[in-house]
Parts: structure tokens; C-alpha cells; sequence
């Protein structure tokens, strides 16, 4: 099952991040590891690269959460118990801080205006209540018209600041949704640039 991690521009792991992608040794690695697990020595031998090269690129990539141990593992002839590798099945959205920062607010705003609605609509209803009891209609329409409008207008009232609510929080998931995309979205571009200009060295 894919996982996503969201971790904001001032986060210590979105360095290291943009230090594994823009090493050569640590590409290879994610490269040939995404293609089948393995340790640290047939890596080294698969890529020709010295044991404690990759050792330390294993160290950096699963720092950065881009692999990590597999369930199978082997035992040296030594009786060293020896890990496999593989490729981390998440995606690790880089945001900023601000925008989450932002959501909380924005939340208990939305939250509060919901319930000041509410509260303002049930004393209309209990000023309306009053007024047309005081008017002068028959006395049977006087008998009636409390009964009826304690049971309409309070649901309508209801339904208002529900569906204020409903909309206001909607809006504010598309508004994050929107933004984790475009977050990603630019995230990709600005990876795949640092893998041109590594290409290009």
C-alpha cells in the first residue's frame, strides 16, 4: 500500500533528500534497487563501486526515507545476519510550513462563524415567535402559527449554519488537496532538473 509523508521546507530530511538525488552513486543504487532487492555486497559488485561507498549511500538514501530493510535477509558465512534492500513504496510530498500552519486557523474560523450563524438564527426564530403570538390575527391562527413556525423555521435555521459548515470545510479540503498536487507537482520538476544538471556534469 503506497503511503505519502508531507514534511515541510524547513524539515532536516528535505536536505538530505536534495543531497541523495543529486549524488551519482545514490541514483545508481535507486536504480538498480528498484528493479530487485539486495544487500550492500552484490550492490557493490552489481555496480562496481567499493563496499563502503555503498555502505554510505545506503546510510543517506534510508535517512532520507527513499529505501529501506527488506523482510528477506541471508546469513554470511561468518553467521552475520545480512539485510536486503528495497525502494520505499510511499511518496514524500515537500510543502511549506506556512500553508500548514494556515489550515488550523482557517478551520477553527470556519468553525466558529458556523456556530455565531446558528446562535443569531435561533434568536431570530425566538424574536419571530413572539412578534406573530403579539399580532393581531384570529385567535385560532394564533393557536396555530406558534406550532408551526417552532417546527419549520428552527429546521431551516439548522439546515443554514449545516450547510455553511458542510461548504466551508469542503472548500477547505480542495484547497489542501489542491495545494499537496501542486506542491508535488513542482517537487518533481525541481528533481528533475537536478537530475539534468547532474547528467550535464
Amino acid at each position: 500500500m503506497t503511503k505519502s509523508i508531507m514534511i515541510d521546507l524547513d524539515d532536516p530530511r528535505t536536505g538530505k533528500i536534495a543531497d541523495v538525488i543529486s549524488n551519482k552513486t545514490s541514483k545508481k543504487i535507486l536504480s538498480l534497487l528498484s528493479e530487485q532487492e539486495l544487500s550492500e555486497t552484490y550492490i557493490s559488485k552489481n555496480l562496481g563501486i567499493p563496499l563502503n561507498t555503498v555502505g554510505y549511500s545506503i546510510d543517506k538514501l534510508e535517512q532520507a526515507g527513499l529505501i529501506e530493510k527488506s523482510k528477506d535477509f541471508y546469513w554470511s558465512a561468518k553467521g552475520k545476519k545480512i539485510h536486503k534492500y528495497k525502494v520505499s513504496n510511499k511518496r514524500i510530498i515537500i510543502s511549506p510550513k506556512s500553508m500548514i500552519r494556515g489550515i488550523i486557523p482557517s478551520v477553527i474560523a470556519v468553525v466558529l462563524l458556523a456556530l455565531g450563524i446558528k446562535i443569531f438564527s435561533a434568536s431570530q426564530v425566538a424574536t419571530n415567535d413572539s412578534t406573530l403570538a403579539s399580532s393581531g390575527t384570529s385567535e385560532a391562527m394564533k393557536a396555530i402559527e406558534p406550532y408551526a413556525v417552532s417546527q419549520i423555521v428552527p429546521a431551516l435555521s439548522n439546515m443554514a449554519w449545516a450547510w455553511f459548515l458542510l461548504g466551508a470545510l469542503t472548500a477547505i479540503l480542495i484547497f489542501i488537496l489542491w495545494n499537496i498536487k501542486k506542491g508535488s507537482f513542482l517537487n518533481a520538476i525541481r528533481i528533475q532538473r537536478i537530475l539534468k544538471s547532474n547528467e550535464r556534469r
